[in-house]
């Protein structure tokens, strides 16, 4: 029995100079209760495939042939109010970023019913909260957040909100578009636990979107690979990820990086001499907000730590754990824009609160920022060049246009662009990998010493990140640059790093080198984070459920220091 039957999908965007073919004769089936994956990097035509099942494709793009029947009804023929009466209640879309898909200024509760009150149907206020309460636990939450608003949610509180609200009607297929894209591992472990738990329950079809092949292979039954608009490969997930039969699946399934194949790159387990030049000091540095003058409570950020990253020797430092165990308040202060609540912050032997205006104006040249999203670091009505060079001129590096185009035309060929292909184009003419890249190329152009790279790879695709991450690597050694690498992605911190540190709840659980720390971990939570990992080999039990929480709170554990970097134990 076959629940949705597409065939001959074809869609087509009208640009003023040219056709885009999307999607060109795509034919799938999903049976009732199926878990399918839709993979494939950005521009393959997976998401556009997802939208047209939706009838959400906007212009400039057109459903050009093909159809896509539902349990016998053909949803593109649909029209008019007939479309929404089959959204939700035939056919539910969990958006990518519940952090803009929930009405800020709407309770959970109307969130939840407003697709039923759409649909016609009338509950009392009993009958109502008995929903809503069910749709909550169905997702794992408490029916008490009913009356909570988007604001007051986590990141994976949020995204299973949008799961209660496109289960609520029970549709025969969900769509889920990377529904876990910006989660750490043990938050998107528990929401597709979730996803999947709602549902078999509901027994309707799943069409989960996506480019991680270890989430795929441990959440869905079947593959459908697609490159370029076109189905490269339709197999069960069993034989695709043992046996693929075509280059791009494999080349997707070894790009996911996985543990016991790093290459040796990290410096060789020795103290620094006490006597070398320190690049960045924090002396029992912590960070607190809230509390004071109206009564707050007072969030602890980031705990009592220490550590010494030497001048001469350039490391790239890993920072890993959960949202909100403190990696971004961590990076925010390296980058001056937060002060410590208690101890002090040195760059090169001098306290940065002591810093007269024209050296914080040399410490922000010498320390620059990668930031997370590679789509809004740039301004969309100027183009690149612009972004590259408005930093020369800030730092009054160069008032020639020969030698700012030379100097930008260097650092995209550093980190592996061609200018030539870059240089002179809108933002939005570029690939997410080339505007991440070119992140990297303006940190550059000014000549940093330090960079601190927040989660510069979480929105590119899985198979362009550690050719990025490759890149730093290249450019620590060649430029002689420290990188604070802030993640969640212990597998990508694991092939990259010189050191690796652990944060739960602002404090340095288990710190040492990759190997060690990732491959073997020893502290409770390091090994919950690990554990939480999908790697793309179905066999490997991913396990169920919410993680054992006990010993997380356990003692600090140090495996060693590495050349040019010292940890001083709790402080």
């Amino acid at each position: 029995m076959t629940l949705l039957e597409v065939r001959d999908l074809c869609i087509d965007y009208f640009t003023s100079t040219r056709v885009i073919h999307a999607v060109r004769g795509v034919s799938f089936d999903v049976a009732p209760g199926e878990r399918v994956a839709l993979v494939g990097e950005s521009g393959s035509g997976k998401t556009t495939t997802a939208l047209a099942l939706m009838q959400m494709i906007e212009p400039p793009g057109k459903i050009v042939g093909g159809t896509a029947k539902l349990n016998g009804t053909d949803l593109l023929a649909l029209r008019g109010d007939a479309v929404r009466a089959s959204r939700l209640a035939n056919v539910a879309y969990i958006p990518q970023g519940a952090m803009n898909s929930l009405n800020p200024v709407l309770r959970l509760r109307e969130q939840i019913l407003d697709g039923l009150v759409d649909h016609g149907q009338r509950l009392d206020r009993k009958a109502a909260d008995a929903l809503v309460a069910g749709a909550l636990k169905g997702v794992g939450l408490s029916p008490d957040l009913a009356r909570a608003y988007p604001h007051e949610l986590s990141g994976g509180m949020k995204q299973r909100a949008c799961i209660a609200i496109a289960i609520a009607m029970k549709p025969d297929l969900v769509i889920a578009d990377e529904p876990t894209s910006a989660l750490d591992v043990i938050t998107q472990k528990q929401v597709m636990a979730t996803l999947i738990a709602a549902q078999e329950e509901i027994g309707c079809g799943l069409l989960l979107i996506g480019h991680d092949m270890g989430l795929m292979a441990q959440a869905t039954n079947r593959v459908i690979v697609l490159q370029h608009g076109l189905i490269a490969e339709d197999a069960p997930v069993g034989r695709i990820f043992t046996d693929p039969q075509h280059a791009y699946s494999r080349m997707l399934i070894d790009s996911v990086p996985t543990l016991g194949k790093r290459a040796e790159t990290a410096a060789p387990a020795v103290i620094a001499k006490p006597e070398a030049a320190s690049l960045m000091e924090f002396d029992k540095v912590s960070k607190t907000f809230g509390g004071g003058l109206f009564g707050n409570d007072a969030v602890r950020a980031l705990d009592t730590c220490s550590f010494r990253l030497a001048d001469e020797h350039p490391q790239i430092i890993s920072v890993v754990g959960q949202s909100g165990s403190g990696k971004t308040t961590l990076a925010r202060m390296v980058l001056g824009f937060e002060t410590p609540s208690t101890g002090e912050i040195r760059y090169r032997g001098k306290p940065m609160a002591a810093m007269r205006a024209e050296e914080r104006r040399a410490y922000r040249r010498e320390v620059q920022a990668i930031f997370q999203d590679p789509y809004g670091s740039f301004n969309p009505f100027y183009k690149v060049d612009r972004a590259l060079s408005l930093p020369l001129a800030n730092f009054g590096l160069t008032t020639q246009g020969g030698s700012a185009r030379s100097r930008m035309e260097e650092a995209c060929e550093a980190v592996g662009l061609d200018a030539g292909e870059v240089l002179g184009r809108f933002p939005h003419e570029l690939s997410g990998g080339q505007r991440q890249r070119l992140m990297v190329a303006r940190a550059l152009m000014i000549g940093p010493r330090m960079l601190v790279a927040d989660e510069p790879v979480s929105m590119v695709d899985a198979s362009l990140r550690m050719t990025i991450l490759g890149n730093l690597q290249r450019l620590k050694d060649r430029f002689s640059i420290s990188v604070i690498y802030i993640t969640h992605d212990l597998a990508t911190a694991y092939h990259v790093s010189d050191y690796v540190l652990v944060l739960h709840k602002g404090r340095i659980v288990e710190a040492g080198l990759p190997g060690d720390v990732i491959e073997r971990p020893e502290h409770p939570y390091t090994r919950s984070l690990v554990d939480a990992i999908p790697w793309p080999d179905p066999n490997r039990h991913w396990g169920t459920g919410a993680p054992d929480r006990a010993g997380w709170d356990a003692r600090q554990i140090i495996r060693g220091q590495s050349a040019g970097f010292v940890l001083n134990a709790a402080g």
